[in-house]
Parts: structure tokens; C-alpha cells; sequence
């Protein structure tokens, strides 16, 4: 058996890299070479180079300097990538904007970055300066297309991924340009072989992180990001044609969403040109893995890992007949250290379930304008000098005898929707922010396929009729979609557990509710 020493990956990138040096090399390189496809237009490398780099030299001469922060406020489309490179090329940190995030929270996300720009199509009322990014009306073709004599720092910001947070607001997970060179390099040399004959499908939000990898890995090493039109992840048959006609390479789908896929290519071989699916975000059932092997020809990735941490940390191959793993979220990455730690940071042996904690190259710097939950989560490495850290994930994991983890729960209340992380205590406090609610308390229904988030109200004074509705419109106005319950019911109050705390298990069992009387008539 192993020595829990020899688990992890305690070596540094021999050399590091940044994205802009990257793909300005690539651009220099294969100018001529397809380089996106989107719902605006086909791209050569020379073309979008030349509207990168006269973005980034506006965003210089408007006053963008090193790691200050830009918002990216787009439906998904050419002009996202060119944003989220040339903020990159400039040496700014992106951030991602949902636009179809209520205005409040998109001021709080932007106010906590203290960004100095949005970059869009459109100007809102988001509390920062826009600088309009329009292919179809581009305004900045005066300046210069060439790369910029720019040397960007691998140790400064690249973006900022806001995730949710159990304070009640967001929390913004500050990664650095090297770190996401490195992820990068690591799948295009030793992961994928991916070249000039590949092709990324990028569909998930931009602030999900993992389309930061399904725009980028191909931009910089001369393959083809192919953009999915808006709302285009909602559509399998529109997934699988375009799968199909832009003979995509490399797809990252979160379980059910491959479950979909396969079902709407059922029969065809639209499918034949993938030969990378990363799967993550949700549990890989038996059936979903067995469904896979029957229906495509193609080797599956099995990815882990928080925001904070560059994308993932762990990973599982499974090529040819390769037998699903269970519970297993695999082996570290490159240059990554995985350790599973009691509550005195003492490791625990295979076998013995505890905390995961992350270090290692890849680990985020942290949290922005945020030092008191930095030092919450990010808490000084016991195994190292230096002023290392690790990341506390909250995950609770074991080692098995081969020195693979095993997933076995939260040590927390984050739980995952659609893929995405959320804390369930930011749900709560944005609802007992209302006006006429005293207490809240948020769950994940028991539905395995499509959990959904249900609420529980308690009304300061009179519970009225319309409490409900009126709890889940004013969750909808502060709440990312996602984040918002698909049910709320008004309680007299919430069931406690004898330490006085809300027994959650009771509020997932409706008979408990009904017969203690606490629905609100």
C-alpha cells in the first residue's frame, strides 16, 4: 500500500506561462488558421488577434492597469471572447457578469472587485463605466492590431470567479494568469495531445469556471473555439448539430446535461467527432456510465474541484473498458496536494473519513476585498514553509488503498445546483432580508436527477396569502437564477433539534411538518 506521502504531486511547473503570451504567440504562429466560430462570424487567428489586442489598447488608454479588476457583461458570443482575451492581454482580471443576474447583484459583484470597467454590448445601470464592445459596429478600429510589447506577471490576477457565499453575499475566488496557463498546458501536452485539429465547444456561463477552459484551450495551442449561440445549452438537438457540423473534439458536460446529449444523438453518429468528454459538477451514476460506453467510442474525464483552486484538482481517465469508480474523484492533478485532515489538521489514514484540503501551484490567492474569509478558508499549510496555504473545500473524502479519494459528503451547507456550488446560507439571508419574513430556511429536494431548492418562511406578524409568491419574486430580484427556490412554504415556525439549531431533517419529512402544526393556515 502506498504512503499517504506518495499520494500527492509535490513538484512546481518547470517553467510558467500566461495566457496573453500564449495566444499571441499562436496568433503570430498560425495567423491564417481557423480560431473561433461563432453566431457573429468565423475568425482567423489573425482576426481575432487584431480585435483582442485593439481592445486591450483601449482598455490601457482608458486607464486599466495591473490586475485591476474588469466586469464581462455578455450573452455568450464572439464578443465575450475577445473581452475576456484582451482584458488578459491587457493586464486586467476579468469578471465575470451574468446579465441575466438582477442589477443589485450585478453592483454588489462589481463593487466587491472594485472593477473599473464593465465591457458589453449595452450600458446599465451596473455603477461603473462601459466600454461598448460591438463586432458589428466595432468602434475601436483605429487603434493598432498588433500584439502589445506588454510583459504580463504569472503571479498577477487573470480573473475573478464569483461563487456564493454563506455570509449571505458572494465571494470572489482570485486566480493568477500562471495558474491558468498551467491548467491549460497540463491538458494540451499531457491530457489531450490537443492541436491545431481540435475543437472546444464553449456553452457553459461564464461564471461557471469551467468555460474559461472551453473558451481558452484551444486558443493557445491553434485549435477552434466553437460558440454556442445563447441559451444554445438549453438545446440539445441544437448541441448535438452543431457537435456535428463543426466536428467538435472536446465537450465538458455536468452529468445530466450528457445524459441529454446522448439521448438526442440516439441512433446517429453526430456525436463520432468527440474524443474528450470531461464529465463533472454531479454524480456519474452507473446507469449514465454505462449509457455512455454503449454510445460513444471516446475517452471520459471525471473531473473535481473548487473555484478556488484553478478549476479542479483531481481528476479520473477512463479509456477503452475502463470500469466506473464509484465514489471516486480520482487522483491530484500536476503540482497539487490533496490532504484529508481531522479537525486538529492531523492527516487521517486510507480508510478514515475527513476534510479535504487543497495546496499546491494551482490554488487560488484567495478571496477579493475579503481578508476575513481569505483567512477562514485559506489557512496556513502545516506541511510546509514558505507561508504556503491550503484551501479548507469542506468536502468530506477518504483515501482508498490505491491513493484514490473518495467522495463521501459536506462538511457544510454548499450544496450543488445545475452544476453550480452554492452556500445555502446566502439563499437564507437574502430571504429574511424581506421586509415580512422573521426567520428562513433553505433545502435540496431528495430528487437525485434535478435536485431543486425548496424554502421554508417564517412571517414576522401575519402570514398573508400572497407571502410565498411574494418571498420568491423579491429572491428573484437579488438571487442569480439558479440560486432562487422552486418552492416556498410559510411556516408558524421552523423545527428546532434539542441544541436549539434548525432540524433540517424534519423540514424534509412533510408528515413531521403537518403533525406538529406547523404550516401556516
Amino acid at each position: 500500500m502506498p504512503k499517504l506521502e506518495e499520494f500527492n504531486d509535490l513538484s512546481l511547473p518547470p517553467e510558467t506561462f500566461t495566457v496573453p503570451d500564449l495566444f499571441t504567440a499562436q496568433v503570430r504562429r498560425t495567423p491564417h488558421a481557423p480560431a473561433l466560430v461563432a453566431p457573429e462570424g468565423r475568425f482567423t487567428y489573425a482576426e481575432l488577434g487584431t480585435r483582442v489586442f485593439q481592445l486591450a489598447r483601449t482598455l490601457r488608454a482608458q486607464g486599466l492597469g495591473p490586475e485591476d479588476m474588469v466586469g464581462v457583461r455578455f450573452q455568450r458570443s464572439a464578443e465575450m471572447v475577445v473581452s475576456v482575451l484582451a482584458i488578459m492581454v491587457a493586464g486586467g482580471a476579468f469578471v465575470p457578469i451574468d446579465p441575466a443576474w438582477p442589477t443589485l447583484r450585478r453592483r454588489k459583484v462589481l463593487s466587491d472587485a472594485r472593477a473599473r470597467f464593465v465591457v458589453s454590448r449595452t450600458i446599465e445601470d451596473d455603477g461603473v463605466p462601459t466600454v461598448e464592445v460591438d463586432l458589428g459596429s466595432w468602434k475601436w478600429a483605429g487603434e493598432q492590431g498588433d500584439p502589445l510589447d506588454l510583459r504580463i506577471e504569472g503571479a498577477r490576477l487573470a480573473y475573478v470567479m464569483f461563487t456564493s457565499g454563506s455570509t449571505g453575499t458572494p465571494k470572489g475566488a482570485m486566480i493568477r494568469h500562471d495558474a491558468i496557463a498551467e491548467r491549460l498546458r497540463w491538458q494540451v501536452k499531457d491530457l489531450f495531445g490537443f492541436g491545431a485539429d481540435g475543437a472546444s465547444l464553449f456553452k457553459a456561463p461564464l461564471t461557471f469556471d469551467i468555460s474559461v477552459n472551453e473558451i481558452l484551450l484551444p486558443l493557445v495551442c491553434g485549435g477552434r473555439t466553437v460558440v454556442a449561440e445563447p441559451d444554445g445549452e438549453l438545446d440539445p438537438g441544437y448541441l448535438v448539430d452543431l457537435i456535428e457540423a463543426e466536428k467538435v473534439t472536446f465537450v465538458y458536460l455536468v452529468a445530466s446535461m450528457l445524459d441529454i446529449l446522448m439521448e438526442a444523438a440516439e441512433g446517429t453518429g453526430a456525436l463520432s467527432s468527440l474524443r474528450h468528454v470531461w464529465c463533472g459538477g454531479e454524480v456519474l451514476t452507473p446507469s449514465l456510465f454505462k449509457r455512455f460506453r454503449e454510445q460513444l467510442d471516446t475517452t471520459m474525464y471525471h473531473g473535481y474541484g473548487p473555484a478556488e483552486t484553478t478549476i479542479g484538482v483531481s481528476h479520473v481517465i477512463y479509456r477503452d473498458r475502463a470500469q466506473r469508480l464509484a465514489t471516486s474523484i480520482g487522483l491530484p492533478n500536476p503540482h497539487t496536494q490533496l490532504h484529508v485532515l481531522d479537525a486538529t489538521l492531523t492527516p487521517l489514514p486510507p480508510g478514515e473519513v475527513g476534510e479535504l484540503y487543497v495546496g499546491g501551484f494551482l490554488l487560488g490567492r484567495g478571496y477579493v476585498s475579503s481578508g476575513s474569509l481569505t483567512a477562514a478558508r485559506f489557512v496556513a499549510n502545516p506541511f510546509a514553509g514558505g507561508g504556503s496555504r491550503l484551501y479548507r473545500t469542506g468536502d468530506l473524502v477518504r483515501w482508498n488503498e490505491r491513493g484514490w479519494l473518495e467522495f463521501v459528503g459536506r462538511a457544510d451547507n454548499q450544496v450543488k445546483i445545475r452544476g453550480m456550488r452554492l452556500e445555502l446560507e446566502e439563499v437564507e439571508a437574502s430571504l429574511e432580508a424581506h421586509p415580512r419574513v422573521r426567520r428562513a430556511a433553505v433545502l435540496v429536494s431528495k430528487e437525485v436527477a434535478s435536485p431543486k431548492l425548496v424554502a421554508f418562511v417564517v412571517p414576522e406578524g401575519v402570514a398573508e396569502k400572497d407571502l410565498a409568491d411574494e418571498v420568491r419574486t423579491w429572491a428573484a430580484d437579488r438571487l442569480a437564477d439558479y440560486m432562487v427556490p422552486s418552492a416556498v412554504t410559510v411556516l408558524a415556525a421552523l423545527p428546532l433539534t434539542v441544541a436549539g439549531k434548525v432540524d433540517r431533517r424534519a423540514l424534509a419529512d412533510p408528515d413531521v411538518i403537518m403533525n406538529e402544526g406547523l404550516i401556516r393556515n
